[in-house]
């Protein structure tokens, strides 16, 4: 077991002498939009306080420290560090797996302490993230909710972040000399997620290709969470499943997206998917979107009519946002417009458009 002591002697001393060689490798794997390296953590909060965080996607109550808690020799103070980078974590909606990853990123770096200097080979990085000048000021590197924001949303940008190996992950987004260097941090961040708010790594993962993100909303079927307005619709979801219908294909993020969904709402319901197997050409006929498969239609949350204005629309696009593809759309935009209802920061979703008021519909490139 990796202690927090064994933490500590590795965090300030792992070498970090081809960081700047492995950047220009490291762009070929993430390329991190400007906007994104100095994100204010008050704009992160602001989406929790709209409801888009309490307790995060996928359950984990929020953390909390008690008096004297130790976890694998990680102590109160230490402890209260990791509360607020999963507190930030949950706020973003990001899930317990990417919420542990960025623990381990934490525990691998600096031991959970937030560090006003690095190590031998590079005194530039500081804090609990050891975030060098490319990350902000040296006050929002070592404001521990900043930093955790600033490592979240990149590691969002880190294709397949989910199902890659966390120490792969983390070295994209930290560009460390050895890739595997977090590895042996991995179960102490479990340790400590688990500790805090009762959540583990592997909770609520979003299925990696199509036909599997099919199964598990056939579960959801099955389990009354998901709704469909019309058989037909339905029956798309369960021939993915079977994988009976070739020529009906539901693209694999719009699945994803729904997986999501049904993870993060009591109910779910769905009134359009792909038109093309139906043969039906409303609106932007052959066009559109569904007429690819590349489309959503939620008309419902929790067994609330949707708008694409209210409360529950705008907490699906931001539940949503992490997850889908850059250049994601979000109609309904002329709806917000008439109700003053303004959508927020998104980060992959980055298109809107007008559409009937009556759902709220999401659509990938």
């Amino acid at each position: 077991m990796i202690t927090a002591g064994t933490a500590a002697a590795h965090a300030v001393t792992h070498p970090k002498a081809t960081r700047n060689l492995l950047i220009v490798v490291a762009v070929l794997v993430l390329v991190v939009p400007a906007s994104l390296v100095a994100l204010p953590v008050t704009m992160v909060l602001a989406m929790g306080a709209n409801g888009f965080g309490s307790g995060g996607v996928c359950g984990g109550s929020a953390p909390s420290v008690a008096v004297g808690q130790s976890v694998d020799g990680y102590g109160p103070d230490q402890l209260r560090i990791a509360a607020t980078i999963v507190t930030v974590g949950q706020q973003m909606n990001i899930p317990p797996h990417g919420q542990t990853l960025a623990l381990m990123v934490a525990i691998g770096e600096s031991g959970l302490r937030n560090l006003d200097h690095g190590d031998a080979v590079d005194n530039t990085t500081i804090g609990v993230f050891q975030q060098g000048a490319g990350y902000g000021t040296p006050a929002q590197r070592m404001d521990p909710a900043t930093a955790a924001a600033a490592f979240y949303r990149r590691m969002l940008h880190v294709p397949g972040w989910q199902t890659t190996a966390p120490t792969l992950v983390a070295h994209a987004v930290q560009i460390n000399a050895d890739p595997n260097h977090y590895a042996p941090f991995w179960t102490p961040a479990q340790h400590v997620l688990a500790a805090l708010t009762g959540a583990t790594a592997g909770a609520c993962q979003i299925p990696a290709d199509a036909r599997a993100a099919a199964a598990v909303l056939v579960q959801a079927i099955q389990a009354k969470k998901l709704n469909f307005l019309e058989a037909r619709y339905q029956q798309q979801v369960i021939n993915m499943a079977n994988g009976t219908d070739p020529n009906c294909v539901i693209d694999a993020h719009v699945l994803q997206l729904i997986v999501v969904a049904v993870q993060s709402f009591q109910q779910v319901g769905i009134s359009d998917l792909n038109r093309r197997c139906t043969g039906t050409t409303p609106g932007a006929g052959t066009k559109s979107a569904h007429w690819k498969g590349k489309a959503v239609d939620f008309y419902a949350l929790n067994r609330r009519s949707l708008t694409g204005a209210d409360d529950l629309s705008i907490q699906l696009i931001h539940v949503l946002d992490p997850y889908a593809p850059h250049g994601s759309s979000a109609g309904q935009s002329d709806c917000r417009a008439q109700a003053g209802v303004a959508l927020g920061p998104t980060m992959n979703i980055t298109h809107t458009f007008a559409d009937t008021c009556n759902h709220q519909h999401i659509q990938v490139p």
